[in-house]
């Protein structure tokens, strides 16, 4: 079979390879169509991340650069095919892994949408992507050739908005990193040999922080249960809610693959209050590493957790800190001896080509 050109756009990705779902969608994806013999993977990113892509690549010739600019304008002209020339070369597929296509191309335009949450809930996002970006998206998702929705209610979502990109839409749901299932679990020192629940997530308002941590006191009433908040500050506006913060709360920002698979094995509870999600992952990982859960109702969290842990409705915040506050005084019952990981990035990435092959077929 004879390798496809293909080109993944990565721009959004920062040097060090930290951050976010769609981050670690790129390069989780990536490294698996680089172990294929049917991919020839070529990467566009920003200079600072090249030395990322080479490393990964583990040939320059591979790893494009595109124009610096800023990310808006970055994005239009990826769009537009102006800031990054490599756009117009000849590639079998151009691969937009974050909402956006090139307008025009040669090559079989895969999308990947992650979520509508742009469309769905644009006060969160600031005036200038508010204005500029959903005529762009909307626009990518009628021109690509293969769409890819990484969970059943993302494409519920899109269907809302473009009824007739099912056709071309195709799902395929993410697993939790390999890294994460890899790595040998590290104690974080401020956790260690303490009780406490988890909530992992940027502190966008969609994510629902403050649900927790504001109300942290009557969730943990007397108890020394810390709560332990994982990961960045938020892309949008917003963040864990106004006034002091109870002294049990935790907020570790970022943190090791090492360091969240121990949070993830030795948590009492993991909290997933998020209103919107693409998929989820939080849901995914806890259920892979058998952590009694507890989510919102939110589909996409729902269809992640694969039927683990117990989901709540947040529309009724007193209801959802009573379910937490039970299953923190809950007896604990033993973990799953044997890993709960029904699914890898070898598989995401399987169902990526096929996808993207058979939509060249009937293109």
């Amino acid at each position: 079979m004879t390798p496809l050109r293909y080109l993944l756009l990565a721009t959004h990705v920062p040097a060090d390879g930290r951050g976010g779902g769609m981050i670690r969608y790129v390069l989780e994806l990536a490294r698996e169509l680089e172990a294929r013999s049917d991919i020839e993977l070529h990467l566009l990113v920003s200079r600072d991340a090249r030395a990322l892509a080479v490393d990964l690549l583990g040939d320059e010739s591979r790893a494009h650069v595109s124009l610096p600019s800023p990310t808006v304008v970055r994005s239009f002209g990826e769009r537009v095919a102006l800031s990054a020339p490599v756009l117009r070369r000849e590639f079998d597929v151009v691969h937009g892994a974050k909402h956006l296509v090139p307008k025009r191309s040669r090559a079989t335009r895969v999308l990947t949408v992650h979520d509508m949450i742009l469309l769905d809930r644009p006060d969160d996002f600031g005036r200038l992507k508010k204005a500029l970006l959903p005529g762009p998206y909307l626009a990518s998702v009628h021109d690509a050739d293969v769409i890819l929705c990484v969970s059943e209610a993302t494409r519920e979502r899109l269907a809302a908005y473009t009824p007739s990109a099912l056709r071309r839409t195709t799902v395929v749901p993410l697993a939790p990193a390999t890294a994460l299932l890899s790595a040998e679990p590290a104690p974080v020192a401020r956790l260690s040999g303490r009780r406490f629940a988890g909530v992992v997530g940027d502190t966008s308002p969609r994510k629902n922080l403050a649900l927790v941590v504001q109300r942290w006191a009557e969730i943990a009433g007397d108890a020394d249960v810390r709560l332990a908040v994982v990961g960045p500050p938020g892309w949008g506006t917003g963040g864990v809610g106004d006034g002091p913060l109870d002294p049990r709360v935790e907020l570790l920002g970022h943190v090791s693959d090492a360091e969240l698979r121990w949070c993830y094995e030795n948590a009492d509870l993991v909290l997933c209050p998020s209103l919107a999600e693409g998929f989820g992952l939080p849901a995914a990982e806890a259920a892979a590493f058998g952590a009694p859960l507890l989510t919102s109702h939110d589909a996409a969290l729902r269809e992640a957790a694969d039927g683990w842990g117990t989901s709540m409705t947040t529309d009724d915040p007193d209801a959802f800190v009573a379910a937490a506050r039970e299953l923190l005084q809950a007896e604990r019952s033993p973990r799953p001896l044997a890993s709960r990981v029904h699914r890898t990035w070898a598989d995401v990435a399987d169902e990526t080509v096929r996808a993207v092959r058979a939509g060249r077929e009937h293109a």
